[in-house]
Order: C-alpha cells, then sequence, then structure tokens
C-alpha cells in the first residue's frame, strides 16, 4: 500500500483504538503508534507481573478489556508499533519516530492525534520530595508492576479519580490514611445546573457510590473541603500536612492536621497532551469546560491543518467513554474525506456517535467546572517553593520575572529557564498558569502555553545518528 494511502494514529488509548478498528471495517490502511510497551494508554490496564492473579475488581475489568480491544487490533490489517515515540514533525508531512535507538522518518499526510492527557498538579511546600507523586503514577505501578508504590499512603486533589484509586490502593491491601477532597461537599451545589447531564450518567454515579462504600467499609478518613498545605520529610516523605480551606482557597488554621504518610498521592485532574498538534502547526483554543488548552478542530474532529485530525483528550479532557466516541466519529470522517464512504452512509453512522459525544460533553463540562481547581489554589505557594521543578525556579525568581512585566509562560521561559527541563514545561505549565491568574489576574489566554519544540521527547545522541543522509 503507498504511504500517502496510510493513516497514522499516535496514540494506542480508547480514542486511537476506536478509529484503528473504524477504519479497518471500512477498509482504510492505518498505523497505530504508541510510545508504551502494550495498547489501552492509562485507561485499559495491563500487569507485568503474575498476569493470573487478581489486582481487584475494576483493575481486573480494565485487564480484560484492554484484551479485548488488543485481540481485535489483532485480528484487524491495523499494523501496530509499541515501544515507538514519535518526537517530531517535519515538512512536508513526515513524523518522526524512535524505537530501540533507531530513528525513523515516516510519510504521514494523514494524521490522526490522540495523545491523551496528563494528571494536572499543584505546587505547594514539599511537593518535590521523593514519595509525592501523582494518583495516575501510583496506579500505573500497582496494575502493571503489581506492587504499592509506598506502605502508607494520602490522596488529595479533586475529582472522582481519586476515590478509585484509593479504593485500589485499599483492596491491593495497603494502609490509606486519608482521602483529602478539595472541593467536597461543595460539588453537588455547583453541579446542580448540570443535574441532567449527571442523571444522563448512572453508571458513573453507581461508581462513584462504590467507591465511597468501599472506603467506609475500609474505615479510611475522608476530608471535605481540606487541602495539602505541605509535605515533610528529610530526604523523602514523612508527613503529610492537611488543613480546611474555604472557596477562595483561605487556610483556617485552627483545622491544621498532620498525617503520617510515605506516599502522597495528588491529582487535580488532566490538561490535554498538545505538543505534537503544537510543532505540526495545528490551532489550539482554550476552555474551561474541556479541561483547559485542547486542540481545535471541527464537528467531524478535523483539525485547523489538512491532512490532520484529533480524537480523544486532546480533543478537550472527558473521560474514556468519549474518547472513544470522539475515535469512532474521527475514523467515519477520514472514510468520508477519503471517498471510502457516501454522505448518506456517513451521516447515519456517525449520527448516534454525535448524540454520544454530546452527552459525554455535557458531563464532561460538568466534571471540569465542578472539580478543576481555580487559580486561587496558587494561594499554597510560598516564595521558596519550587514552581518548575526540573529547572528549580521557585516563586520568588517568578515574581522577579513578573515584576519586570512578563506576563506570559514563554516570557517566564526566557527569563526564568522555566519549562526548559526535561518534562519541557509539561508539569509546571499548569502550576505557572494559575500562578500568573492568581497572583498577576493574568488570564490563560493571555498567558498562552509554552512553545513546543523538537524534540518532543528525549531521543539518544546514538538514535540520532542512525538518520539516513538524505533524510537528516
Amino acid at each position: 500500500m503507498a504511504p500517502n494511502q496510510v493513516v497514522t494514529i499516535v496514540g494506542a488509548g480508547p480514542a486511537g483504538i476506536a478509529a484503528a478498528l473504524t477504519l479497518a471495517e471500512y477498509g482504510v490502511p492505518a498505523i497505530l503508534i504508541d510510545e508504551a510497551e502494550h495498547i489501552g494508554g492509562q485507561y485499559y490496564k495491563h500487569f507485568g507481573v503474575a498476569p493470573g492473579s487478581s489486582r481487584g475488581r475494576e483493575l481486573d475489568q480494565l485487564r480484560q478489556q484492554g484484551r479485548e480491544q488488543l485481540t481485535a487490533l489483532e485480528r484487524s490489517p491495523v499494523e501496530v508499533r509499541l515501544g515507538t515515540t514519535v518526537w517530531g514533525f517535519f515538512e512536508p508531512n513526515r513524523l518522526a519516530l524512535v524505537a530501540d535507538d533507531q530513528v525513523e522518518v515516516l510519510e504521514a499526510p494523514s494524521v490522526l492525534i490522540a495523545t491523551g492527557a496528563i494528571e494536572r498538579v499543584a505546587a505547594f511546600p514539599g511537593w518535590t520530595l521523593p514519595g509525592v507523586m501523582t494518583a495516575g503514577a501510583a496506579q500505573r505501578v500497582l496494575s502493571h508492576d503489581g506492587v504499592l508504590p509506598g506502605r502508607r499512603f494520602v490522596l488529595a486533589g479533586t475529582g472522582p479519580l481519586l476515590l478509585a484509586i484509593a479504593t485500589q490502593i485499599v483492596e491491593a491491601g495497603g494502609d490509606v490514611a486519608a482521602v483529602v477532597d478539595c472541593v467536597g461537599l461543595t460539588a453537588p451545589v455547583r453541579g446542580l445546573r448540570h443535574a441532567q447531564a449527571v442523571v444522563g450518567q448512572p453508571r458513573r454515579l453507581r461508581q462513584w457510590a462504590e467507591y465511597r462504600r468501599a472506603l467506609r467499609r475500609a474505615g479510611v478518613p475522608y476530608f471535605h473541603d481540606y487541602t495539602v498545605v505541605e509535605a515533610r520529610g528529610e530526604g523523602e516523605l514523612r508527613e503529610v500536612v492537611i488543613a480546611g480551606k474555604d472557596a477562595e482557597w483561605n487556610i483556617r488554621p485552627e483545622t491544621r492536621q498532620v498525617l503520617e504518610a510515605d506516599t502522597l498521592c495528588v491529582h487535580f485532574g488532566f490538561t490535554a497532551s498538545t505538543e505534537l498538534a503544537q510543532v505540526a502547526g495545528c490551532a489550539l483554543a482554550f476552555a474551561r469546560e474541556r479541561g483547559g488548552w485542547y486542540v481545535a478542530h471541527d464537528d467531524g474532529m478535523r483539525a485547523s491543518l489538512p491532512g490532520f485530525y484529533v480524537a480523544g483528550q486532546v480533543s478537550g479532557i472527558g473521560g474514556a467513554d468519549l474518547a472513544e466516541a470522539t475515535g469512532a466519529l474521527a475514523g467515519l470522517t477520514i472514510a468520508y474525506d477519503r471517498g471510502v464512504i457516501s454522505a448518506e452512509v456517513y451521516h447515519r453512522e456517525t449520527r448516534p456517535l454525535r448524540r454520544t459525544i454530546r452527552q459525554g460533553r455535557a458531563f464532561a463540562r460538568m466534571l471540569n467546572e465542578v472539580y478543576t481547581p481555580p487559580a486561587a489554589f496558587a494561594r499554597l505557594v510560598e516564595p521558596t517553593t519550587v514552581l518548575c521543578r526540573c529547572e528549580e525556579v521557585t516563586a520568588s525568581q517568578v515574581d522577579q520575572a513578573v515584576s519586570a512585566g512578563v506576563t506570559t509562560l514563554n516570557g517566564l521561559k526566557r527569563r526564568t529557564r522555566c519549562g526548559m527541563g526535561f518534562c519541557q514545561g509539561r508539569i509546571c505549565s499548569q502550576v505557572l498558569g494559575a500562578y500568573l491568574e492568581h497572583r498577576c489576574g493574568v488570564a490563560p489566554e493571555e498567558a498562552g502555553v509554552f512553545n513546543a519544540r523538537v524534540p518532543l521527547k528525549p531521543v539518544p545522541l546514538g538514535a540520532l545518528a542512525t538518520i539516513p543522509d538524505d533524510e537528516a
């Protein structure tokens, strides 16, 4: 098959898989690429050890769903490349890949970006201590490696994922000292105007109720409208200080408590991984109901750059069900744009998907409005608090740059080296954006996003030496 007939899908999570299987159904050849060694992204769980053992009911179910998706892909003509990192895009329409320390330049005139999302974190004194990690990282260690990343846990932040992972840790035999919910009792009130969207998600409501019952049975303390104030320890986490707060994130000193823990799992929602779309030249957009910055697209999931499509979390934060629907829609749109299916078939097949997407977006809008923390959560930051952990840039250094008139992320990058480290700003961008909004009143649209640069991910120098001279 000629390269210009193949669709390259970057990201083998729920959205990428749905798109690949849809394309296969209509005879459109596709390559599915993911840097992980297993398909499924962070949603469908795979276990690296003791495959016959259980990790708890929910993780076992996700593992089985992942196996079913893998079986479907194996039976399809889709070419799957795992352990392959996309680290750049070059004109005209070329993706740079690296796998097994070998670089390949792939002709890719049609690209579907389904690169997912990363967890949003918060900066507070001690957040860079060993033992402080994202909740998703803890879940990955448990689900893939079959071990708990600590002995005594505190889970803190916002959103239902905290409940899910706390329950999974308890089921795996872990000791959960507390779940610290920064939104807590205010969530139902803030979500009332989205009641119709919530009523349309009975499965999600049942899940949340089951998590709460499981944690109550295990005797796990649950703190509503509390937040982490500080992580303490010499060289590693030993204590977590929590306190109650009001809606503006003002701490109530009389509520301070110190919890013994060696692992603190934080989670403040997700933010879309837009870097590949940025270097390709696709336009971004900002909407709080979409979880922040996302890749702009039309109602068929076409990005602003011809030949590019998006699906899943990069099109707006919204969960696995919504990701799958957008992936299937993108696959149908590609088939339609190729002339493989007629307008009649396209409209018939996309009608139920569009309905699912509307419902999913309505539910996601509620989640993002209720659980995305306001910029006021930057109130926890002290002058010595590190805001960019890769370059060890503190809040006082950022304050100096702001005093000199810097009010954008790229301006801070030039002035302080924020965002120039190993993670290339993926972690600190949300921290800095909230800090600028809270301290200076700079809206996220004005602060902007860090410019994405090639290589998007670290590439071994030896691998770069393998690039053929005519492609270098």
